[in-house]
């Protein structure tokens, strides 16, 4: 028995250390991060406490959105268009979720979760390192189509600013909750690292996400609540990005394609047709069309990219989904699929609000938020690196003191 004990203290203690490294490798690269996941995976099966987590987590509320989000694609394959396709290829998304339930499986008692936080900080930060020597041309840039991007490791712009703006929060978090000076310059060095690289990224929906959520980020450099500092230091924070040439740019790219809607023939603007000026709105008028034809299920797992080919014209281009979460699952699932993802939604935003004072429940939040808030204007949720993000943070709620404590 003493044996047996260990070996389940060795394999909680590796388990634990293996999503160290995928934490920390997260920022860098897609496989590292799969690969020590994986591993851990193995670990968690092979030492037995797979059948004890699942027992566990079906008694957890937040599990049952997630099970709903792993049954829908496979169910969904029963019915879509392109079952060998994006079909399968979708559906085979939802490994993502077993690493959700490894991570669950972690001692936190024995572990603390702020050794999976901080390492996702680092990792994040070397990344940013790497990107600004990219800028000023001590390591060579990435060269995607003639244009030279500064995305460190290599890790999509898309990707990359969903990171940057969680680490954005949580950095500022930590910031507020340290009482050594030390401490919180460093933090703030990591905001503001963090800032710089997400503005000479070329992602608008991280800009996006960055407006909308800031306010918090702000609030964190205060000790009180006051509502005109935090403004008048919200708006001081969107001009500082304003400094920034590609953000100049890329804002003005997106006022160019507005003006292109406004002005152009009311049966072909805001995407009843196909153009180049903001293909977005293609993609959600499609989904939307797609959506109330089909109230109910929905077109199936990887259906969209199919009806929306169907309903345009030959020469149109391919899309693999519609760039926005709750577009996707209602276009795929229906009305079913609106509500697993809002459940989904409301049960980690609940439980992580209510601990927002711990860091733990502090980075659930902060990466719920960044993936809800991004997911209005893309699919995160099937983008690699977000949904792996979100998975894991899904799994850390098993951490939080309300679980810790039953």
């Amino acid at each position: 028995m003493d044996w047996y004990k260990s070996k389940r203290i060795i394999s909680n203690d590796l388990t634990f250390y293996l999503f160290v490294g995928a934490f920390f490798s997260m920022p860098i690269g897609t496989s590292p991060p799969i690969i020590c996941s994986v591993l851990a995976s193995v670990i968690w099966v092979f030492s037995g406490k797979a059948t004890k987590t699942m027992d566990t987590c079906l008694r957890r509320s937040w599990f049952w959105p997630v099970l709903l989000l792993i049954f829908l694609p496979w169910i969904g394959l029963l019915y879509t268009p392109d079952l060998t396709g994006l079909g399968f290829k979708f559906a085979k998304k939802t490994h993502y979720w077993m690493y959700c339930m490894a991570v669950a499986s972690i001692s936190f008692g024995i572990h603390s979760p702020q050794k999976l936080i901080k390492a996702f900080l680092f990792g994040l930060a070397i990344n940013s390192l790497v990107a600004i020597l990219q800028l000023v041309g001590l390591v060579p840039a990435i060269d995607i189509y003639g244009s030279k991007q500064y995305l460190g490791f290599g890790l999509g712009y898309s990707t990359q600013s969903a990171f940057l703006i969680v680490g954005m929060l949580v950095a500022s978090y930590y910031f507020k909750v340290s009482t050594k000076k030390g401490a919180r310059i460093f933090f703030f060095l990591l905001m503001a690292g963090y800032l710089f690289h997400l503005v000479i990224l070329l992602g608008r929906v991280g800009y996006f996400t960055l407006a909308i959520l800031s306010p918090l980020i702000v609030r964190n450099l205060f000790k009180e609540f006051n509502v005109f500092k935090i403004f008048m230091v919200y708006i001081l924070l969107l001009g500082i990005t304003f400094l920034s040439p590609i953000v100049r740019e890329r804002v003005s790219l997106s006022i160019d394609e507005l003006k292109h809607h406004l002005t152009a023939d009311p049966g072909s603007a805001w995407g009843k047709k196909y153009t180049k000026h903001q293909d977005r709105f293609y993609m959600w008028y499609g989904a939307v069309n797609i959506f109330l034809e089909n109230p109910l299920f929905g077109v199936g797992t990887g259906g969209y990219a199919t009806a929306l080919k169907e309903r345009g014209k030959p020469e149109w281009p391919f899309i693999a989904h519609p760039h926005n979460n709750f577009l996707h699952m209602a276009a795929s699932y229906g009305v079913i699929g609106i509500f697993a993802l809002l459940w989904f939604f409301w049960e980690i935003i609940k439980n992580a609000w209510g601990e927002r004072h711990t860091p733990l429940g502090y980075f659930i939040l902060s990466t719920a938020l960044v993936i809800f808030v991004s997911g209005l204007v893309d699919t995160h949720i099937l983008d690699s690196g977000p949904a792996f993000l979100l998975a894991v943070a899904t799994g850390l709620q098993n951490g939080l003191e309300k679980y810790v404590r039953g």
